[in-house]
């Protein structure tokens, strides 16, 4: 996502590209890409000048909603707490944990993400060892 957030508005990105830029196996990103495809964030061209783009800007997908995609909630506990007893005073401490983690992983786009990328690579680029 971060990938064809950099690549907005700069055309399609193939699956090879896009592997080797995130240094990520193309049949592992094949089975990533299947996925956001079908939820409707990204959007696949065919043919010889084929590839992927985001389905909608990355300004309004958030990082919490494809790490729910893939990773289910984002709270390990949330499985646990169906077990607490009604009254269970850790209960209320669970819930108020995950709130503020969606909090978090809702609040930041793949727009924030990118340019983040992208200052991590300047700064790599300017680093030089003697």
């Amino acid at each position: 996502m971060v990938e064809l957030t950099r690549r907005e508005g700069k055309g399609l990105a193939t699956i090879g590209e896009i592997a080797r830029a995130r240094h990520i196996p193309v049949r592992f990103l094949e089975s990533i890409l299947l996925a956001l495809k079908q939820n409707g964030y990204t959007r696949s061209v065919r043919g010889k000048e084929g590839g992927y783009l985001l389905a909608r800007p990355a300004s309004e997908i958030s990082a919490g909603e494809i790490i729910r995609l893939f990773e289910g909630p984002l709270f390990a506990a949330r499985k646990a707490r169906a077990e607490f007893p009604p009254r269970d005073v850790l209960a209320a401490l669970w819930k108020k944990a995950d709130t503020a983690l969606s909090s978090v992983f809702d609040s930041v786009s793949f727009e924030d993400l990118a340019r983040l990328d992208e200052q991590c690579d300047r700064a790599t680029e300017l680093h030089y060892d003697i």
